[in-house]
């Protein structure tokens, strides 16, 4: 990401923007009885990547996972580590930008990737899985219709094509189409959740 990107990011968290997306993802929240259960009081090791203001972060957190986000955005991160601080959450928050890599290593019982796309990224996310865990991607899906979302379709998946960057996983869900987001605007999205296949 360019040096402008993460200045707009940035200008864009410091001015309150998404103040009022503090809900969890609908998908997340949906699933979260079919997570891995870990073992004891712990739920298990959680990523949660591109994470922003770390509203599935939190919400991880607060279920009992040891939870690492991860975002470009300094600011966001300011204003996630606000809310671990006032809700007595403990997560570990990582200023990085996602389109030099990953840089932190699994296995992870949980892994999240919300509406950013890079492809590389998603082909690396199932080697750091762990045995019985859940992958949940959630992108924005190429459409003429008028949603909401990035315009550039360069950060929009083509349909079938988060299935082709993960061709090893088992799948457990997907689905592709146009929704209502919880603050009602109309997004096109593609979501596939998996696990390792054949373990």
């Amino acid at each position: 990401m360019s040096k402008a990107d993460q200045a707009k990011w940035n200008e864009r968290y410091r001015s309150g923007a998404f103040a009022e997306r503090t809900h969890p993802s609908a998908l997340l929240e949906a699933w979260l009885s079919r997570l891995p259960p870990g073992c004891g009081c712990s739920r298990g090791r959680a990523l949660d990547l591109a994470c922003g203001a770390g509203r599935n972060s939190l919400f991880l957190a607060r279920h009992g996972f040891e939870v690492t986000g991860i975002d470009v955005s300094s600011e966001g991160l300011k204003r996630a580590a606000a809310s671990t601080e006032r809700e007595g959450l403990k997560v570990t928050w990582i200023r990085h930008d996602l389109d030099d890599g990953l840089t932190v290593s699994g296995p992870f019982d949980v892994i999240c990737l919300f509406r950013y796309f890079n492809p590389d990224v998603i082909r690396r996310l199932p080697s750091l899985l762990a045995t019985d865990g859940i992958l949940m991607v959630e992108e924005h899906l190429a459409t003429d219709q008028p949603v909401a979302g990035p315009a550039n379709p360069a950060f929009r998946v083509q349909s079938g094509e988060l299935r082709d960057l993960l061709p090893d996983l088992e799948v457990l869900h997907q689905e592709e189409g146009i929704i209502t987001d919880p603050d009602g605007r109309q997004v096109a999205i593609a979501r596939l959740i998996g696990s390792l296949a054949g373990e």
